[in-house]
């Protein structure tokens, strides 16, 4: 029977396009954020929102001559302050994209699903939420526990604008009947779990603390020091590849119990294929001596498969969908 509080009116195309826009955009942001922090290029801008006073990096003799003035103990280095400006450009394009969807939700809040309101309504608090954490993040000086927050602030962003896509594209109510989607949700704890300590170890520049692998460094358990983990590099790494080791053993096998069932075959395989590709980026990561052409698809497959778990879990729940 179809339950009365669900709205499965057309959702109108324009605003579902612009929710996919605003997500592809926020994709983008994460993974330039993370372009940024690999080439050290994140305090290369000393202020915010301005690049040393202007509001582009210093163009000509003059500026660069007043940037040194200004900030004489960071030398002007114009590639890679662009680098940082370019990153914030398309996060202050993405902010507008926010208040655009918010605002267009409430006009088109008879027609969105209730959770996809709700979410839509949700990306105003993350969104500033974000804007401060990227403030702090040149003011405090890089602090990790600050970058950290801008990193995870910025998957929840690109998170909440991939469901709200996935359930206004196709606004019919949500029924759960798969058991499965407990695990599915497990799966996602974990997972965002191991991008957070992801997120503290490139934080920490605490990727090569270990050369090698499957060994650290000629020892194959290195002892992890639980006190010192905001400072201890070793037991920072160590603690990933931990989690990486729980993280394949978990989705490995929920993706095996996905392709069991017809209706989640496809979501299986694609788990275990990123999966599977992420464990070999994350190997040669570190024997390769963290090269941008590996570290850089690390992260979007990291994002991919957080992606590819929400849209499962939303596919468990639209299976029982009245015909």
């Amino acid at each position: 029977m179809q339950d009365h509080h669900f709205n499965i009116q057309p959702v109108n195309p324009f605003f579902s396009r612009l929710v996919f826009f605003a997500f592809l955009l926020a994709f983008i942001v994460i993974l330039l954020g993370a372009y940024t922090r690999l080439t050290n290029a994140g305090l290369s801008c000393p202020d915010w929102p301005r690049c040393y006073g202007y509001l582009t990096p210093p163009l000509t003799s003059d500026q660069m001559l007043e940037a040194s003035k200004a900030y004489p103990q960071i030398p002007v280095d114009t590639a890679r302050a662009w680098t940082e400006m370019r990153h914030r450009y398309l996060a202050g394009i993405e902010g507008m994209l926010i208040l655009t969807i918010v605002s267009l939700s409430w006009y088109f809040r008879r027609s969105l699903p209730p959770l996809a309101f709700a979410l839509s309504q949700s990306l105003l608090l993350i969104m500033f939420g974000q804007v401060i954490l990227g403030m702090l993040t040149v003011t405090a000086l890089l602090k990790p526990v600050v970058v950290l927050g801008h990193l995870l602030f910025g998957f929840s962003l690109m998170s909440m604008l991939w469901v709200i896509w996935l359930l206004s594209k196709k606004p019919y109510p949500l029924y759960p009947t798969s058991k499965l989607r407990y695990w599915v949700i497990v799966g996602f704890i974990i997972l965002s779990l191991q991008i957070a300590l992801g997120g503290w170890v490139s934080t920490h520049s605490a990727g090569l603390a270990c050369i090698d692998f499957p060994y650290c460094n000629g020892q194959m358990l290195p002892p992890i020091q639980w006190h010192a983990l905001h400072t201890d590099l070793i037991s920072i790494h160590m603690l990933h590849r931990l989690g990486a080791l729980i993280t394949l053993v978990y989705l490995s096998l929920l993706g095996i119990f996905l392709m069991v069932e017809e209706k989640t075959s496809h979501f299986g395989l694609l788990l275990l294929g990123l999966l599977g590709t992420q464990i070999l980026l994350g190997i040669l990561n570190i024997i390769r001596l963290r090269p941008l052409d590996i570290a850089l698809p690390h992260h979007a497959v990291a994002a991919l498969l957080l992606l590819t778990l929400l849209a499962t879990l939303v596919n468990l729940y639209r299976q029982g969908k009245p015909s």
